[in-house]
């Protein structure tokens, strides 16, 4: 190239101009071909290719970067650029190539289509090629992505780079070496290693407080306690009203209690919490025996039966996502809320009878008292979220080819416990029994609230994967002595509560490749 300037300076310096003439309309030696310098050509103009020649690259050649460089410099190989991102834009914008020194650059670095850049330069000593003993790296701090080609018409092609990306910080975060987004991107002599996934986000707990017990059933009415408009003893007796426990969009609701009559007690009513009631106590008959308590039948309201437990979040499995944004692995999924108890049932009322009030008159017995209701269910806990993955080459709908390449992935990140249950509430005890006059008996209790049901554990998260290569679509072709070493993937996360419904997420997956869908 030297020399063809050589010449061209010569030529006009002679006034030789019609062969100025030929010479200027002649691409191949001007190096002006659309093959030489259209951006998005595959041919790099000759002597352009440090690997390929024994000596310095002409400035002609393109934009040259080193770490001692400045941004607002010319770019030449003198008075170089100081970042990676500088040097891409300007070598697309003119449609030449980048040239970097073989140094470290803290930057992640995003390469337009159609660029080629090369590293593994001397930069100290007449910027010759030394990339088979130290190359170019890129190795940003905290960034989720080391360098990304983005999408467009055009090869890429890199040249003795070596790309490290750092351990993960953020809950289940990845680390990803390079990421082609939809690109034809050839990688010659370079080195992919990641840093290790981030764990992932443990599921929030359920409030370790359990549910305020259930308010208790009212009791019923004493006998002869209430006289009619007339000054005489009331003939029936109303049983203790029923009482309602709203948890949320739920509703548990003890039997109301059984009235008390003059010749009979009435029986008490069941609950109304679920499908499922429970009975109210049976009240006496005139010619039965009494009883609150013993053998079947009783004037007791029963119990209310314990809340269905909810259901435990589902623990997370499959192989997660690949998008042009990264790796997402599947969160584990939350649990349900318990449902809550059943209500009591409403005790049995008493008869009353003849002379058992003041001045002798008939009145109704004692009525029972009502259910006390069910107790709230308990809380879920929250899924797991997924564990981070570790990944060298991620190829999403790119064509990618490696050639005498080194991929290298960390550990994939743990992933996230399930959240911890919450326990039902208590029921409400059941309300007493009003009280005999004269002889008649005592009415009966009502029963109590069942317990609301546990919430369901949320289920742990994915392990991160540890891949050297994944990609979505086309698969990676790889050509000389490229190696492939994945790490160790990550551990599921348990499922909450100690994982006593076995809702473990899976491990991630280690793998040389691995195809995403």
């Amino acid at each position: 190239m030297l020399l063809g300037s050589t010449v061209v300076v010569a030529l006009i310096a002679s006034g030789c101009d019609g062969l100025w003439y030929h010479i200027e309309n002649d691409c191949e030696l001007m190096l002006t071909c659309e093959k030489y310098r259209g951006r998005g050509s595959e041919v790099v103009p000759p002597g352009c290719v440090p690997s390929e020649i024994d000596g310095a690259i002409d400035d002609t050649c393109g934009v040259f970067v080193a770490s001692t460089g400045n941004d607002d410099n010319a770019g030449t190989r003198a008075e170089p650029v100081a970042t990676l991102a500088e040097a891409l834009r300007r070598a697309a914008d003119k449609g030449t190539e980048a040239y970097a020194c073989a140094e470290t650059f803290e930057e992640a670095v995003e390469v337009p289509v159609g660029i080629k850049l090369f590293g593994g330069l001397d930069c100290a000593n007449g910027w010759r090629w030394i990339g088979e003993t130290a190359k170019t790296v890129v190795a940003p701090g905290e960034e989720p992505i080391a360098l990304k080609v983005m999408p467009g018409e055009g090869a890429v092609r890199i040249e003795d780079v070596s790309v490290h990306a750092a351990n993960a910080q953020a809950l289940g975060a990845s680390s990803i070496a390079v990421l082609v987004d939809g690109a034809e991107v050839e990688l010659v002599r370079c080195e992919l290693i990641a840093g290790n996934g981030a764990d992932g986000a443990e599921g929030e707990d359920a409030p370790s407080e359990v549910p305020a017990q259930a308010s208790p059933g009212n009791a019923g009415t004493d006998a002869c306690s209430d006289l009619d408009t007339s000054g005489a003893p009331d003939v029936t007796l109303p049983g203790g009203a029923q009482v309602e426990n709203a948890c949320g969009g739920a509703l548990s609701i003890g039997g109301e209690g059984g009235a008390g009559r003059v010749n009979n007690g009435g029986d008490g009513a069941t609950s109304q919490s679920t499908e499922e009631t429970a009975r109210g106590g049976v009240g006496e008959a005139v010619s039965g025996v009494w009883d609150c308590g013993g053998a079947e039948p009783n004037g007791r309201g029963d119990d209310g039966s314990t809340g269905i437990p909810g259901e435990a979040g589902l623990a997370a499995s499959g192989p997660g996502t690949l998008s042009s944004s990264g790796y997402v692995g599947a969160s584990g999924e939350a649990g349900r809320a318990g449902i809550p108890g059943q209500g009591g049932g409403g005790g049995g009322g008493a008869k009353g009878g003849a002379a058992i009030c003041a001045d002798g008159m008939p009145g109704a017995g004692a009525s029972g008292g009502s259910g006390g209701p069910g107790g709230c269910g308990g809380l879920p806990g929250q899924g797991g979220g997924a564990g981070g993955a570790s990944i060298a080459l991620a190829s999403v709908e790119g064509k990618v080819t490696l050639k005498d390449c080194v991929l290298k992935a960390g550990n994939g990140g743990k992933g996230g416990a399930g959240g911890d249950l919450q326990p039902g509430g208590a029921g409400g005890l059941g309300g007493v029994g009003g009280i005999g006059v004269g002889g008649s008996k005592n009415a009966c209790a009502g029963g109590q609230g069942g317990q609301g049901g546990n919430g369901g554990p949320g289920g742990g998260g994915l392990g991160g994967p540890s891949l050297a290569i994944a990609y979505r679509g086309e698969a990676v072709r790889q050509e000389g002595q490229t190696t492939l070493t994945p790490g160790t993937a990550g551990s599921g996360g348990p499922g909450g509560s100690s994982n006593v419904a076995e809702n473990a997420g899976a491990e991630g997956v280690s793998a040389a490749e691995q195809e995403f869908p």
